[in-house]
């Protein structure tokens, strides 16, 4: 009996040579997104406002400022620079009448496309879940992610996705001497650029410290503060709950509203009763009653009950609480938070200070010193 001669597979159709264009303009405008997204978050670090810092749920720095923006010892915009280069150099390869194939790239294409929407689809979830903020340039780069699949989807029309890939897949099985080597060169100019990259983000802020400047010591946590903010609130209750189990260390309130009547630092109205609040706060400090008060006037975002109602609430002396709200002093006391503030880089709220580092967001339990080891007993 004759051996049968296996049928070799069925050429792979055409990439389409239109989705490879627009692949090709979409990688690149995800490296210039991702450029200014790099060049962003060294100016966050350095303390630098940047355009697209609107609010608290919209604010660029914030992003940039938290501990989700580095990834492997390089920020995560770099990885998109990355990313989008290397689908822009695929496109531009299937768009070369030299390419190893007549579908080239479109299948590899489709991978690393759903591989940066997945990526999109993952920061987005850290951006509402564990970070409480939104970056604009951010969701221009994930749309950008979701373009650069349907476009790769679209090359793969004719063949489909799934014979795109093998076809693909072929290619570089052919010359896996070429293959290696393409990788090889691409891993390390990865290694190399995450060890010359300056890690910035890891040094102490060039201003002293509030807690520096006041002599408070190493145990004290310096927490700057929006009454009428609410991711303050939230984050007042994790910070109030983590600190009961710190009984050696000890919370400074510094006032920081993001209302620009008393806040030269802020430019555009955020919280237009934030600078009253911060009054209030600091006069029931005057009269020992400031945790008292902070618990009243963050839970008071729903109520919106008048400050004087609170401080009736709270037993204050209404007189002496009445008469430090118009003072001179309590405008100076609130300026000194504000310039000091500005002294420590804060940008956003809530803000903690422990030492030289600086924390947007959220109080981490790892950023506090360890507690005394209590003494052996005899």
């Amino acid at each position: 009996m004759a051996r049968r001669t296996p049928t070799p597979p069925p050429p792979a159709a055409p990439a389409r040579r239109g989705p490879l264009l627009v692949s090709l303009a979409l990688g690149l405008a995800g490296v210039i997104l991702s450029v200014v997204l790099a060049r962003l978050h060294g100016q966050a670090h350095a303390g630098i406002a940047s355009f697209c810092s609107i609010s608290d749920l919209v604010n660029c720095d914030k992003v940039a400022t938290s501990r989700y923006s580095v990834l492997l010892g390089l920020p995560v915009a770099v990885w998109g620079v990355l990313g989008y280069g290397l689908a822009a150099a695929l496109a531009a390869s299937g768009l070369s009448a030299r390419r190893p194939g007549p579908g080239w790239p479109s299948g590899l294409l489709f991978l690393l496309g759903a591989a940066v929407t997945a990526a999109s689809v993952a920061l987005a979830l850290v951006s509402e879940f564990l970070i409480g903020a939104w970056c604009l340039l951010c969701m221009g780069s994930w749309l950008v992610a979701v373009a650069l699949l349907a476009a790769a989807w679209r090359a793969c029309r004719g063949a489909g996705v799934a014979a795109a890939v093998r076809a693909d897949v072929s290619v570089l099985r052919a010359s896996p001497g070429r293959s290696l080597a393409a990788a090889g060169l691409l891993a390390a100019a990865v290694a190399i650029l995450a060890g010359v990259y300056p890690r910035y983000w890891l040094r102490a802020p060039a201003p002293r410290s509030l807690a520096a400047e006041a002599g408070l010591g190493p145990g004290v946590v310096v927490e700057y503060s929006d009454y009428e903010c609410p991711m303050c609130a939230r984050a007042h209750e994790e910070t109030r709950a983590l600190l009961a189990r710190r009984p050696d260390l000890k919370l400074v309130r510094r006032q920081f509203p993001l209302d620009p009547t008393c806040n030269p630092a802020v430019k555009r109205q955020i919280h237009p009763t934030a600078c009253a609040l911060a009054r209030a706060g600091i006069c029931a400090e005057v009269q020992g009653r400031l945790p008292e008060m902070d618990d009243a006037l963050f839970r008071n975002q729903e109520e919106r009950l008048p400050v004087r109602a609170l401080a009736e609430r709270l037993g204050l002396d209404l007189g002496r609480f009445r008469d430090c709200l118009a003072s001179p002093e309590t405008d100076r006391r609130l300026a000194a938070d504000i310039g000091a503030a500005v002294r420590d880089g804060v940008r956003a709220t809530p803000t903690y200070v422990v030492g030289r580092i600086v924390e947007v967001g959220r109080l981490p339990e790892e950023l506090l010193p360890p507690p005394p080891v209590a003494p052996a007993g005899r």
